[in-house]
């Protein structure tokens, strides 16, 4: 299902829109957005479309765009979500070059974070990121993710073998932690 609003000072996480299909898959034909994450492949405008409307109607899931300056800038989510063991998957790109670098990232897994340990019953978040992509695992540090494990050379990226770098964080972790410059708690 798509997640609901949550409103940040840089970013607003909100519903996604099945015409967003369009703004979407350039993201995933760009390499410079590829070679850090877990995705490699190019999709066409009907395998988004219908991955939308999946998302849309998927009751393990919460799926949100990223929107910064009224325009759609990335998408996180929390997938994979096993209710009884009370843990998820999760995982944001951010697939605007022009949007990166700026706390979008790091402000949107903390509305997600948040979100998900004030409102749900989730105990567990679980992620990663390559090991040619630092920057994520900053911003996931800001909102609690410790590397619990690494599987090493798990990607070939741009000629070489990549670590995946396995991150996760508890809601206790969460709660004790004090949110980030600039960022705030805003329920629960």
């Amino acid at each position: 299902m798509f997640g609901p609003r949550l409103k940040g000072a840089l970013c607003t996480l909100r519903p996604l829109r099945e015409e967003e299909a369009e703004t979407i898959v350039p993201w995933w034909e760009d390499l410079e957005t590829t070679r850090t994450i877990g995705r490699r492949l190019p999709v066409g405008l009907a395998e988004e479309r219908d991955w939308l409307a999946a998302a849309a109607r998927d009751p393990n899931r919460f799926t949100w765009g990223i929107e910064c300056e009224g325009r759609l800038v990335g998408i996180s989510g929390v997938d994979q979500i096993d209710w009884l063991n009370a843990r998820a998957v999760t995982g944001t790109v951010v697939g605007d070059p022009s949007a990166r670098g700026k706390g979008i990232g790091s402000e949107s897994m903390w509305l997600r974070t948040e979100f998900v340990f004030t409102q749900t019953q989730l105990h567990k978040l679980c992620s990663g990121y390559l090991s040619n992509n630092p920057a994520s695992g900053r911003a996931q540090a800001k909102s609690g993710y410790r590397e619990v494990g690494r599987r090493r050379e798990h990607f070939f990226r741009d000629g070489e073998w990549v670590d995946e770098i396995v991150t996760e964080v508890l809601r206790a972790d969460w709660a004790a932690l004090a949110p980030p410059p600039g960022f705030s708690r805003n329920s629960g």
